[in-house]
């Protein structure tokens, strides 16, 4: 069963529960710390961190079984969140597969589904297919509703992929889960998971400014500030791809000209290779397709690994202006970590040739102490972010 106590988080605002949220952040952060720092960290009085922290560890929320490394005394004991108090559901949305994962609470993926996505039909239709997985999901690894704490969606392309109509809100599909899965339902953007799961995992202890960019069918960005997701907005995180890189250049679909989307996207990448092969630059996929219209994504990427030169010549050109567009970005927010994700970060040198290109043009601001990382996570990591987004949520309610 959920925890009253992770629920009271979510729906009581008075200044005792704020403490408890406050404390069981520290533990969770520093994933494993001791009285003394909390204390410092907090600015509270002994005698009122002690009683709650036995409140957290009646909840059964915490637990102090391990012991910390001594400074000459007696061993100093060391808390620790108890990751299996209750689970998170995260499901992210594509065209092509659609994934659903179960985690802990300090993101540890215990299970997930991948769902072969067929031709576009209702979003209630595909929700129903995702409550029914979702159970399945739970049965496997013996868990019930009620240990779920909720379930993030991501919408990126829930609309745009499967939505007949225009008037359908995040709150419809919310309400419509929720039938289903009596449980807490919210809904987001899946660049904005996949920060917060990158974030959580890799950089809570050593970032203040975190942002993350994507580059997929569209270009995305988040920013995480002191912790929290900056970028709540979801229908404005493709913002970044719609920043002009060249006035003079080709019209977007978005009515602008040059913008980042038109020279780095996967559809900008696909139809430049198309349009070189139509004049007659030499390629294997002339070999391989025959057909030019008809190559796709997949074919581009199989001849990025048989080292075709056209195909590296048009990825890196287009991570070339990527990365101009995000040392812009750099300048504009002045993060302290940066990573980078999407389908195309690992092909070829895509990766290398954004960030050699966005030093170079970070030179020339030494005080700017940027680093730029590749993401590090598997391709559950938008669904896994979800499922983190909803244990934000219930601590900074």
């Amino acid at each position: 069963m959920v925890s009253n106590m992770l629920e009271a988080f979510l729906t009581t605002q008075n200044s005792k529960v704020k403490k408890l949220k406050i404390l069981y952040n520290l533990i969770r952060k520093h994933a494993g710390i001791t009285v003394e720092e909390l204390l410092a960290e907090t600015g509270m009085k002994p005698a009122t961190c002690a009683r709650l922290l036995d409140e957290l560890s009646k909840a059964d929320l915490i637990n102090s079984s391990k012991l910390g490394v001594s400074t000459g005394g007696r061993k100093p004991i060391l808390y620790h969140i108890n990751p299996e108090k209750s689970y998170l559901i995260g499901i992210e949305v594509t065209n092509i597969y659609s994934t659903i994962v179960l985690s802990d609470l300090n993101l540890k993926e215990l299970g997930h589904k991948k769902i072969k996505m067929g031709a576009p039909t209702s979003i209630y239709n595909v929700l129903d297919i995702f409550a029914e997985q979702l159970l399945d999901l739970l049965s496997e690894h013996e868990k019930q509703i009620a240990e779920i704490l909720g379930i993030g969606i991501s919408i990126d392309d829930l609309f745009d992929q499967v939505n007949q109509t225009t008037d359908i809100a995040p709150s419809d599909i919310e309400n419509y889960l929720a039938s289903k899965i009596p449980t807490y339902i919210m809904v987001g953007s899946g660049v904005n998971f996949a920060a917060l799961a990158e974030y959580r995992i890799h950089y809570w202890q050593t970032s203040e400014r975190f942002l993350m960019t994507t580059c997929d069918i569209e270009i995305r960005s988040a920013e995480i500030v002191d912790g929290i997701v900056a970028s709540s907005n979801n229908s404005m995180t493709n913002a970044f791809g719609h920043t002009t890189i060249d006035t003079n250049g080709s019209r977007c679909y978005c009515g602008s000209y040059g913008c980042l989307h038109t020279y780095s996207s996967l559809p900008a990448i696909k139809a430049k290779i198309q349009h070189d092969l139509k004049q007659g630059k030499p390629s294997i996929l002339t070999e391989d397709m025959g057909n030019i219209d008809v190559i796709d994504y997949f074919t581009i990427f199989q001849s990025l690994e048989k080292n075709d030169s056209l195909c590296h010549e048009v990825l890196k050109n287009a991570a070339y202006y990527y990365g101009i567009a995000l040392s812009n970005l750099i300048l504009t927010t002045q993060p302290d970590t940066v990573v980078c994700g999407g389908t195309l970060v690992p092909k070829g040198t895509f990766f290398e040739d954004v960030k050699k290109t966005a030093e170079e043009r970070l030179l020339a601001f030494p005080k700017i102490k940027t680093t730029i990382h590749p993401a590090k996570e598997s391709y559950e990591i938008v669904a896994q972010g979800a499922g983190g987004m909803v244990l934000e949520r219930f601590l900074n309610a």
